[in-house]
This record gives structure tokens, sequence and C-alpha cells, in this order.
């Protein structure tokens, strides 16, 4: 009988065929690309720790680590030398003594063969006796001058030994000079050079190292506070800088603490002015809307006068103007309560062309000249309030322009961004106020003869605050260009 094998699956032989069809130049170009990624990774790591003040400072103690180090090296080196030359000079008086004793038991004529003798014997050190007459008699040593110590660089076969050597005067008129080779110091001092880099090197990056983990964590308390702070800065009141729970508080809890009470305060603040805001416009809108109600049934029933019926359609115009600046205190005062965006992504050249085409009648009617210019653009936001925004700045150059003025709203892309743009021939504003007029309440005409209530562009700005938009009020060669540019949806 013949023994049954398992089914073979068809992905399995795929598998193993694209695992073995891969060429040599495939699996080099997989790990050559698993290498570059495993490099930038390192790259943006190495960066993220430059860029921290606490990784600075951790640098900064190795770099000291390593410089004390440096200096207790070089203490060290000098000290090991000096003792080392100390035993080199007591090792070569020991073996001269011994020589010269040999010259008083055995005469002069012994002297060169027990010099010979331990030449060739090679016990550290080397030998030259000269005569009385200064010729050689035995030993390898260079030649010397003078009495005393001397160090002595055997260059003559090319290898360049250097010996710490004590010149001598027998009682013959000969000269002894004995020398020990410096080879064995240098070696022990590059040993010991190896080894003070090596505990060098390891002490910075243990003390590296160290402080990252020890410190890691006051820094990661720091930028969670750093981070809370910008988030205020884009209008979150709600949210607080992280405190850790119980026992012991240290100075980065101190400071959370601190930076929490402040904003319960502004939010206290920020909270009770909105209140009264929404309050006052409420209270007074009511009795507003009586008094305009009041004046409407007074004009249907003076049909024979019409210079009553004149001043009530003037009354009339100036409580809707009333009116309607306080529906945009309380439409700003809810588009700032709610700072979380909300909405879906949408197509900002079709929003804008619709209400272009909303605001054309009105625009010519009013005797401007009015054109588009849109591209395509995905955005994330919510559409009623960029329709409110786009309107607003429509209403803002309608009421700011003369007839035969020119306006034209714009879509575009550029680079990552979708620009949405008004732009308009009327008398524009200075460069020193174009900050000013985007504050509530604020107009370039002080008198507040015109029309409005000063909040168009006040509600532009926080549409565009809340969306993450960049708002920027330009020339236009003649008038006034006001831009936003939203980023793209991707």
């Amino acid at each position: 009988m013949t023994a049954a094998h398992p089914p073979v699956r068809t992905s399995d032989l795929s598998a193993g065929v694209g695992t073995r069809s891969r060429t040599p130049a495939a699996r080099r170009d997989s790990v050559f690309g698993a290498l570059g990624s495993s490099a930038g990774r390192l790259g943006r790591t190495v960066e993220a720790l430059s860029s921290g003040v606490g990784a600075r400072l951790a640098l900064a103690q190795a770099l000291v680590l390593v410089c004390a180090l440096g200096v207790a090296g070089g203490v060290i080196h000098l000290s090991e030398q000096l003792i080392g030359r100390n035993v080199i000079r007591h090792n070569v008086l020991g073996e001269t003594g011994s020589l010269v004793a040999e010259f008083y038991q055995k005469g002069a004529a012994h002297l060169p063969h027990t010099v010979e003798k331990r030449s060739r014997l090679w016990h550290g050190f080397q030998y030259r006796l000269s005569g009385p007459d200064g010729r050689w008699r035995a030993g390898a040593l260079p030649a010397v001058s003078g009495a005393g110590w001397e160090t002595v660089v055997d260059r003559r076969h090319g290898s360049g030994r250097s010996f710490l050597v004590f010149v001598s005067s027998l009682p013959d008129g000969s000269t002894l000079a004995v020398g020990q080779d410096l080879a064995q110091e240098a070696r022990q001092q590059t040993t010991m050079t190896l080894v003070l880099i090596c505990c060098g090197v390891a002490g910075a990056a243990a003390g590296f190292t160290v402080s990252i983990i020890v410190m890691g964590g006051v820094w990661r308390r720091v930028a969670e506070v750093a981070r809370t702070a910008r988030r205020v800065s884009t209008g979150r009141l709600d949210i607080r800088a992280p405190v850790r729970p119980g026992g012991a508080r240290d100075e980065i809890d101190e400071l959370g603490l601190a930076f929490n009470t402040m904003l319960n305060e502004i939010d206290d603040l920020v909270g009770q002015v909105r209140h009264v805001s929404a309050s006052i416009a409420h209270d007074l809108r009511t009795p507003l809307t009586r008094v305009r109600q009041q004046l409407e049934r007074l004009r249907s029933d003076t049909t024979d006068s019409s210079a009553v019926r004149d001043g009530v359609e003037r009354i009339d115009a100036e409580l809707e103007e009333v009116l309607r600046g306080f529906d945009a205190m309380l439409r700003l005062a809810e588009i700032e309560n709610n700072a979380i965006p909300t909405g879906a992504e949408l197509e900002l050249g079709e929003l804008a062309g619709r209400v272009a085409e909303a605001y054309r009648p009105d625009i010519e009617e009013a005797g401007r000249q009015f054109s588009t210019r849109i591209e395509p653009a995905r955005v994330f936001g919510d559409p009623q309030l960029i329709a409110q925004l786009l309107a607003n700045l429509l209403d803002n150059a309608l009421r700011h322009t003369p007839r035969g003025a020119s306006l034209e709203l714009g879509v575009a892309r550029r680079g990552g961004v979708a620009t949405v743009y008004v732009a308009d021939q009327g008398p524009g504003v200075p460069q020193e106020l174009r900050s000013l007029v985007l504050l509530r309440f604020r107009r370039l005409d002080d008198s507040r003869n015109g029309g409005g209530c000063g909040l168009g562009l006040a509600i532009v700005a926080a549409i565009a605050k809340r969306h993450g938009a960049e708002l920027r009020l330009l020339d236009n060669h003649p008038g006034l260009r006001v831009e936003l540019q939203f980023p793209l949806s991707t």
C-alpha cells in the first residue's frame, strides 16, 4: 500500500515559487531598503533628541564627564610616566653597579666578556663598553657622549628603538654605558591611554543614557504642559495640564497646577463675558422686535400720510440693522463657544460657486461687476460656517465699494492648501489697521455713521480659526483682497 499524501494547496505552491524566484538583486534591494528605513528612523530619533533642552543637557553632562576623564587620564599618564622612568633609572643603576662590581672582582680584561654575555642573554638592557682611548670594546649601544643620564635612539638598523642610558667612567679610564629599552614603557602608556579612552566613552555613554532615562519623564511632562499651552492658544479653554494625582508634588506639578488655576480663571472670565454678551443680545432683541412689529402695524394704519410712512420706513430700517447686529453677536458667541471643528469633507469650489450664484443678482443689481475664478479643492469643514464666511466677505465688499466697482470670488489650489479669496476695488484697509478690523465692533469709520455693526470680519476670523485656516488681508491695487488658506483634505 502506498502512503497517502496530504493535498497540496495552490497558494503554497505560488508562495514557494515566489520566494525561490526572487533574484539576488531583488533580495539586495529589499535589504538596502530595510537599512535605509532603519537609518531614517534613527536619524529622526537623533533629530528629536537633539532638539530638546534635556537632551542637550545630558549631552553637556556627558561632555563634562569626558573632559574630566581626559584630565584625570592626563594626570595618570604623567604620573605613570614619571614612575616608570624612576623604575627604569633604578634598574639601570642596579645593572651598572653589578658590572662595576664585576670590574673590581675580575679585572678590566674580563669585563668585555661579561658585557657580551649579558647582551646575548638580553633581559631588557643594552650595553656599550669603550676603552680609555674611546674605541669600542663590547656591547651594541650606539656611541654616547658625556656622562650621566642620556636618551639614545638606535637608528642603525632602522628600528628607531629608544634607550634610557646611564654613562659612567671606570677606574682605568674606560667608559661603561648601560641602557634599558623604553619600548615596554611606551607599550604600557599606549595600553593605559586606550583603557582611559574606553572608560571615557563608556562613562559618557552611560551618563547620557542614565540622564535620558532619569530625565525622560520630566521632559515628557514639560512637553505635555507646552502642548496644552499651544492647544489653549487655539481657543481650547476646556483642557488642562496633566498633574500627578496624590503623593509629593515636584516643581513640574506645581507649574501644572498654577497653569490650570490660570486657565480656570480665564475660562470663568471668558464665560462671563460671553454670557453677558448673549444675555444682552437676547434681552434687547425681544423688545426691539416688538417695537418693529408695532411700527409695522402703524405703517399699515397710516396709509394717507406719506411723511409718517417714510419715517416709519426709516425707523424700521434702523431697527433691522440693530437686530442684524444682535444676530451677529449671538452667531459669533455660538461659533466661539464650540471650538472643536465639526463637519466633513466638502468641495470648496462647488460651495463657493453656489454662494456666488446666490449673491450675483444682488451684487449686479447694486451696480457692481461680479466675476468668479474657481478651481476644485476638497477641504474638511462645516459647510454652513464656510458659506457664512463667504457671505460675510461678499457683504463686506459690497458695503465698502462704489457703484461700478469690480468684485471677484475665487478658489485656487496651490501646494497642499486651498486658497479662497474675495477681492474688491474699494478704498482698502491701511496696513497698520488690518489687524484691528478683525476685532469685534472695530470699524475704520469711528463715527459709526456707516452701515454694519463691525462684526462681519470678526465672524470670518472666528470661522477661520475654528477650521485652522490662515486669514490674510492684502492689497488688491486698488482695494482689498481677503484671502483664506484651508489645508487640503488628505
